[in-house]
């Protein structure tokens, strides 16, 4: 079972749209810029994986014969220039790729990884595609079973990556640095959170990466698994760094012994296996640094509910803000089709919490509920209204990915693409021809 959070591509896109669209009353012009024609049978393309320099834009995708490809074009024009690298994905919708700008304009690019050898590519020359090379190597440590590879950028535009070593319900986390003047990569220690020293082993599975806060504390969140099996995540924890990710403590600053462990890890909520926690909640830090951690599990009547845990006095306040009568119940490994709906938390400028979930038995099937602080730590679960959101972002659907980079004032990039659910990374019974990717550009 993956932690990919494809769906959240697809929010973050959405979501933000509407915001902007709320703001500015709609006025906006959408162009659509064909790119190639992409694999379609299961949603392997998307992510990290369109970003820009100010100049040019540049997007990581597998084309219709799965092999891996770049496209690069400038932000003024509609020619596409491609490099195809020697990597081709099966049916695994982990396998997606990661690609980001170092502060040199060196393009670096990694994905096609489920519990398999690091594939990493760097280009030789700034910005230019056709000079990427194979380097296939970090540390040079705990690379032969990568997956799950997640982009910190900080405020500085120094880089972080953190992935998985080991393998669903027996691995451990990593973080490391990239130095450009060196153009290595160095750890800031073994594995910060580890589950390969228990008894039995475990694996953490990350609420949406590392976060910094506009101080420079970094915030991270995670469920444990014990088995591949998704029914066995349990309990939700969480740390923070306020050194980059070199030592790690709890929300009381009392310091975490490396590696964090299930036995020692801060409980934010105690919640035993098949209880319904679904892996890839949320994770959303404000203003003042203080963190909410968004999770769904079952209520005390077994029925699927959404939470939101943040804290409060020195303890972490659980919140249920649902009160449904429906139960979804999800087991098994590999990528499942559908989730259930999990809570995707978003602060505004003004910390206003939004709190969004898209599940096909919730009523309605995609909403928000709109809170501040003081109305989530004092509310019943149910009593706030949930708003109906339509299916996809207003005349754009199928958002895969959203520009990360420097675009012209006024505008939003999206890659755009119709794929096939997930079939548990297994090869489907009649998979979906390839289909066109699009680059969207929104102008507000």
């Amino acid at each position: 079972m993956n932690d990919r959070l494809y769906r959240i591509f697809d929010f973050i896109a959405f979501w933000g749209l509407l915001l902007i669209g709320w703001e500015g009353g709609w006025c906006e012009e959408i162009r659509r810029i064909p790119v190639a024609e992409g694999l379609a049978s299961h949603p392997v393309n998307g992510g990290h994986c369109l970003i820009s320099d100010g100049v040019y834009q540049y997007l990581a995708f597998y084309n219709g014969d799965h092999q891996m490809t770049v496209a690069k074009r400038k932000l003024d024009g509609d020619h596409w220039e491609f490099a195809k690298l020697p990597e081709r994905v099966g049916w695994d919708t982990h396998n997606t790729i990661l690609m980001f700008l170092d502060r040199e304009g060196q393009i670096h690019l990694t994905g096609n990884m489920h519990v398999a050898s690091l594939k990493y590519y760097r280009t030789k020359n700034s910005g230019d595609i056709q000079s990427f090379q194979a380097i296939n190597k970090w540390t040079g440590k705990y690379e032969d079973r990568v997956t799950y590879p997640m982009l910190l950028k900080r405020h500085d535009g120094s880089i972080h990556l953190m992935y998985r070593y080991g393998a669903s319900g027996a691995g451990m986390r990593l973080l490391i640095h990239y130095s450009e003047k060196d153009q290595q990569w160095t750890g800031t220690g073994e594995g910060f959170i580890s589950g390969l020293l228990t008894k039995p082993d475990c694996n953490a599975y990350p609420f949406g990466g590392i976060v910094e806060d506009a101080s420079g504390t970094l915030h991270i969140a995670w469920c444990w698994r014990e088995t591949p099996d998704v029914a066995t995540n349990f309990n939700i924890n969480y740390a923070q760094s306020v050194n980059g990710g070199y030592t790690w403590q709890k929300w009381n600053g009392e310091k975490l012994a490396l590696p964090i462990q299930p036995e020692n890890a801060e409980a934010v909520d105690l919640i035993a296996q098949k209880q319904g926690l679904m892996n890839g909640g949320s994770l959303a830090v404000d203003e003042k640094g203080i963190p909410y951690i968004g999770y769904t599990r079952f209520d005390e009547n077994g029925f699927n509910q959404m939470y939101v845990a943040t804290p409060q006095g020195g303890v972490w306040k659980v919140v249920q803000l649902t009160n449904w009568k429906k139960r979804f119940w999800f087991e098994g490994g590999g990528t499942i089709p559908e989730y259930p709906a999990i809570p995707r938390i978003s602060l505004s400028p003004k910390n206003t919490i939004f709190v969004r979930y898209a599940n096909s038995t919730a009523e309605p099937k995609e909403g928000q509920i709109t809170l501040t602080c003081e109305k989530l730590l004092s509310m019943k679960p149910g009593e706030c209204q949930i708003s109906p959101l339509t299916a996809s972002s207003p005349n754009i659907p199928n958002i895969r990915a959203i520009n990360d980079g420097p675009l012209p004032p006024g505008q939003t990039h999206y890659m755009q693409q119709e794929v096939d659910i997930p079939n548990r990374d297994r090869k489907p019974e009649n998979p979906r021809k390839p289909t066109m990717i699009y680059l969207v550009i929104h102008s507000m």
